[in-house]
């Protein structure tokens, strides 16, 4: 691999599972990169839902301001495999007044609270896990035909129709979606 393939920052972008990548836990997977560079990468995968987990039933211990608000039915995603056990919250930020990036990322309830007094982000999405690699391996993983990246949309990043997110992203590189194939090949 050369330099110039290493020197890619996928940071904002979207990683799409590629059909024969061979990974049940990333099949249709969407992820929103929020980090990448020398050591490694992060990400989350923004379009599958658990099956009807909420706030309120994975933290038992929110605060009162929370807790009596609509946000304890705020539905859990599975963010990736990596430490599942461990809850983030994605929310946007407004980039227009700071140096910041569109989509932040923390584990503090402090966002909750936030959100439940009227001055939180205008998008959350709450996840369980990441996905991460190391040194290189995402790289590999793009050079072996593992994952398509497609420019990210804040709005995508919080789309409320999950199962339609992974077809509309394929569509937006003027693939047919009925053509995605399984393998791909060298040139």
């Amino acid at each position: 691999m050369s330099n110039a393939d290493t020197d890619i920052n996928l940071a904002g972008q979207f990683l799409l599972a590629m059909p024969g990548m061979g990974d049940p836990r990333f099949e249709r997977s969407v992820i929103y990169m929020l980090a990448h560079d020398h050591e490694g990468a992060m990400g989350f995968i923004v379009n599958r839902p658990t099956d009807g987990l909420t706030l309120g039933e994975i933290a038992s211990n929110l605060p009162r301001s929370v807790s009596e608000t609509g946000l304890r039915n705020l539905p859990v995603f599975v963010g990736g495999p990596v430490q599942p056990e461990n809850g983030f919250v994605l929310y946007s930020t407004d980039a227009r007044l700071a140096d910041e990036e569109p989509v932040s990322v923390t584990q503090s309830l402090d966002i909750l609270v936030q959100a439940a007094e009227g001055k939180g982000p205008q998008h959350m999405r709450l996840v369980l896990g990441y996905a991460g690699w190391g040194p290189g391996q995402l790289e590999n993983e793009i050079q072996d035909n593992a994952w398509l990246i497609v420019e990210a949309d804040i709005g995508d990043v919080f789309a409320a129709n999950t199962e339609a997110l992974y077809k509309k992203l394929i569509g937006k590189l003027g693939i047919d979606f009925a053509m995605l194939s399984n393998s791909g090949g060298e040139a």
